[in-house]
């Protein structure tokens, strides 16, 4: 029982971790794997078998397959028919859109769809004059609900079927979730018709993005004097931003505005600059470099004038982002992406201060200000989504792909209901993806959320070392101790709620991870089914609806609509409430436990 204390000691610390978010979880999950090795807990086989587990590679595919529908635009196609149908009702805008993104997220990964349905959700806002705050929820909402449909619906239902097989038991079927699944659905949307949207904010867009974010009280004009040391020399070499975290944005010279000027650019004196900086470093910089700092102008008051070839652009930071963990500052954003970071909101609080040495965080918006052909290429960069439509010529691979794309995922799911390994049918899809041109090589491993699968892997050794040690089965014992004559439902009950508890403050594949054990002991104890305690964890580590960290859909439109945390509460909370009932009820009539 000494390992056991190990790994319960080694579990409360990585819960800890997960919850706070002070350390990447993928890091904490390799720390996790790495511990349990160093202990020998597990073996450095069982310690490194996530990578190798058929969930990893199956959601690994299912990157890959949903990013090439993703690029055809085919979700947004079916989005934009949400406006024809809508007829202008708030009440049937919400209906579509939770039921369009359901259907979609039971068969693509529901971030992806949520990627696609954001900006098409604030064009619906805009021509129909509804807040934001109002669609942006329901369709979360719709997604997370809809990735409970089927097997492939969300990473935990591929993870949690694969700690199954491990067990000894077997896996899911690709409906399996279907019927628990279509009721959860049906009433997740009557409870946001008929109580949810009463519930719900309306907060109007922030028309000005330059007060939204901030940012003017960070703007300034500086006059280079005559004798400046400035004089003459070009930006690049002067790397204001290295020394004194100062952007340059524009320069007023001889009656002309210069707007974002290149590294190349050379500063004469009298040039009036319009910088991004704090006042601190304004006047470091004005005592060594002889300049002046001068009164709010005319200039200002055109702060960043747009022009046909400038604009202002937001951009929420992706949750497979390859800059999450970075800060503006360490990737030198305008050098990699052509466009200048003037402002950050996190979880609706403006980060203006000292934004660019902040690590960047999954659903971080950006204001971002450069040409139009740059905040274009951003559309297509799966780091950012882009909430502004900039005017760009679509690819053809869109076009032409499409019927390839909505083929090959066609194949995929008709194999995988007639039997064959979802592991295998995935990634067939996926080389074929690559192989007929939907995506290039290269976008397809660009495709692949690399923090979570490296969380899957590494965590995966956890749900080992809690079988080697015997802790699943200890506490698995202990609650049998306490509601071993409990009927069925409330052991089901106490899982689903155990799971919807731990899942609002984590991720939801580590709260899988550590239950799943948990469940398949003590229905070994019992010598009952282990369906019915595995269902109703993976539904409720599925289904997190009361806070925006819950679920990386609820993240991603947490700044975007303006929300608070206590919105998620007071809408989200009640319906996860709905569901612990409704499941509790449910899943012992249709997986009985004996």
């Amino acid at each position: 029982m000494i390992q056991g204390l190990f790994v319960l000691g080694i579990l409360i610390i990585a819960l800890v971790a997960f919850a706070t978010e002070r350390v990447r979880i993928d890091l904490v999950a390799l720390g996790v794997m790495v511990a349990l090795m160093v202990l020998g807990i597990v073996t450095p086989m069982e310690g490194l078998s996530g990578f190798s587990n058929p969930a990893t590679v199956t959601i690994a595919a299912m990157f890959v397959l949903s990013a090439g529908l993703q690029r055809t635009e085919v979700p947004a196609l079916v989005g934009n028919y949400i406006i024809k149908l809508a007829d202008r009702s708030e009440r049937r805008i919400i209906l579509l859109l939770m039921l369009t993104t359901a259907i979609l997220s039971a068969f693509i990964l529901n971030t992806a769809v949520v990627a696609v349905f954001i900006p098409i959700v604030l064009r619906i806002s805009r021509e129909m004059d509804i807040a934001p705050s109002r669609l942006l929820m329901p369709t979360s909402f719709g997604a997370i609900l809809g990735g409970t449909l089927t097997l492939i619906g969300t990473s935990t239902n591929l993870l949690v079927s694969s700690i199954a097989v491990q067990s000894g038991l077997p896996p899911f079927g690709f409906f399996d979730f279907a019927p628990l699944g279509l009721a959860t659905l049906l009433a997740g949307v009557a409870y946001m018709l008929l109580i949810g949207r009463r519930l719900l904010p309306k907060r109007p867009v922030e028309s000005d993005l330059l007060g939204k974010y901030e940012v003017r009280e960070y703007l300034s004009e500086i006059v280079v004097r005559p004798d400046s040391p400035l004089v003459g020399k070009n930006l690049g070499s002067l790397d204001l931003t290295e020394r004194y975290d100062i952007a340059v944005l524009d320069i007023l010279r001889d009656g002309r505005t210069i707007q974002l000027p290149g590294s190349s650019r050379r500063i004469w004196a009298n040039d009036v600059i319009l910088v991004r900086g704090s006042l601190e470093q304004l006047l470091a910089l004005q005592k060594t470099e002889k300049l002046e700092i001068m009164p709010i102008s005319k200039m200002k008051e055109r702060t960043l004038a747009m022009d046909d070839e400038i604009g202002l652009a937001e951009v929420v930071v992706a949750p497979s982002s390859s800059i999450l963990g970075l800060s503006i500052k360490e990737l030198n954003f305008r050098q990699r992406y052509g466009v200048e970071a003037i402002g950050m909101l996190r979880r609706g609080m403006s980060l203006i201060g000292k934004f660019t040495h902040e690590s960047i965080m999954s659903g971080d918006m950006l204001l971002v200000v450069g040409e139009k052909r740059n905040l274009a290429r951003l559309k297509n960069n799966s780091d950012f989504l882009l909430l502004v439509d900039v005017d760009m010529p679509v690819p053809a691979v869109r076009t032409s792909k499409a019927a390839c794309a909505i083929g090959i995922m066609t194949a995929v799911v008709v194999a995988a209901i007639f039997g064959a390994p979802i592991v295998v049918s995935a990634l067939t899809g996926a080389l074929l993806m690559v192989a007929v041109g939907v995506l290039t090589l290269d976008e397809a491993y660009a495709s692949l959320d690399k923090r979570v699968l490296t969380l899957l892997a590494g965590i995966l050794s956890l749900e080992a070392a809690m079988v080697n040690s015997g802790l699943a089965q200890w506490l698995g014992d202990a609650m049998l101790n306490v509601f071993g004559n409990a009927e069925s439902w409330v052991l089901v009950g106490l899982f689903y709620l155990m799971s919807m508890l731990l899942t609002a403050a984590m991720s939801n594949q580590a709260t899988a991870v550590v239950l799943a054990p948990m469940a398949i002991s003590t229905a070994q104890t019992l010598g009952a089914s282990p369906a019915p305690f595995l269902m109703a964890i993976t539904f409720a580590a599925s289904a997190s609806f009361m806070t925006p960290v819950g679920y990386q859909t609820n993240t991603m439109i947490y700044n975007t609509g303006r929300y608070k945390f206590t919105d998620f509460t007071r809408v989200g909370a009640p319906l996860n409430i709905l569901l612990l009932i409704l499941s509790t009820l449910l899943i012992p009539i249709i997986w009985p436990l004996y």
